[in-house]
């Protein structure tokens, strides 16, 4: 799988982390571990499939995935290429105007964020695109005519920040009494911007840091306290219950993403 970063225009860097142009030469199933946000994906060459229960759904050429706290299992065929916008924890809410944690675990048709049209137009910019730098120009442009981002929640993005900032080594109640609210206040809040809970994305920034060190060269053994983690059982557990696999065979496998 070959993977190419583009980051977003100023009218959108606060709603789109990056975007990517993801292509597949060969036919291959890959674990992705779950992204911290929303993505919004077109694909315009090939197919895929979310694989799950050994039953394998297509994806729809163009989709919003919502958060979610596990792995999923995609085949993707010879050939696929895909244009993708990672949205930024708060990004979905505020581009669709509705509560995040109703798309939690969800993979649905990108006519959720617009009129069918509006969809089909996209796509096909997309397709007939010249560049990589074309298809994230349609793909942004997309974006952009939804309306108009909502107003941010201050409270929640300032606890997105915090979090990032710690890479999920922290503890909630004190991040709660930080700014100046309750716990219990705080995660309901939380949960209808970003989707899940407070707890649920440190844990998730936390790995996707341990996994990042280990990439960039650390040990299976020392990536964990690197990352923040107390010992490696802990990171083991909580890897586990993300992937379904410990991590020595995720990674021996090859097929992550």
């Amino acid at each position: 799988m070959q993977v190419r970063t583009f980051q977003p225009g100023p009218a959108l860097a606060d709603l789109v982390r990056c975007f990517q142009i993801v292509e597949a030469p060969e036919e291959a199933t890959r674990t992705l571990l779950p992204d911290p946000g929303a993505v919004v994906a077109f694909r315009y060459r090939g197919a895929a499939a979310l694989v799950e229960d050994g039953e394998a759904t297509r994806i729809p050429d163009a989709s919003i995935t919502g958060p979610r706290g596990t792995s999923r299992r995609i085949r993707t065929f010879a050939g696929g290429a895909l244009v993708v916008a990672k949205l930024r924890e708060d990004g979905a809410a505020r581009l669709l105007g509705v509560p995040v944690d109703e798309l939690y675990g969800a993979v649905l048709p990108a006519d959720v964020l617009a009129p069918r049209a509006d969809v089909d137009r996209a796509a096909a910019r997309i397709a007939g695109a010249a560049s990589d730098e074309e298809r994230v120009a349609s793909l942004e442009a997309f974006l952009r005519a939804r309306g108009g981002p909502r107003a941010p929640d201050r409270l929640v993005g300032a606890a997105v920040q915090a979090i990032r900032a710690r890479r999920g080594c922290l503890r909630i109640a004190a991040l709660a009494r930080e700014l100046g609210v309750g716990q219990d206040a705080l995660e309901k809040r939380f949960r209808r911007v970003v989707g899940t809970s407070p707890k649920r994305l440190a844990s998730l920034l936390r790995l996707h840091h341990a996994v990042e060190v280990h990439l960039g060269g650390a040990s299976l053994s020392s990536a964990p306290y690197q990352a923040g983690y107390s010992d490696q059982s802990h990171f083991i557990r909580e890897f586990r219950a993300v992937t379904g696999e410990p991590p020595g065979r995720y990674f021996a496998a090859g097929t992550h993403g």
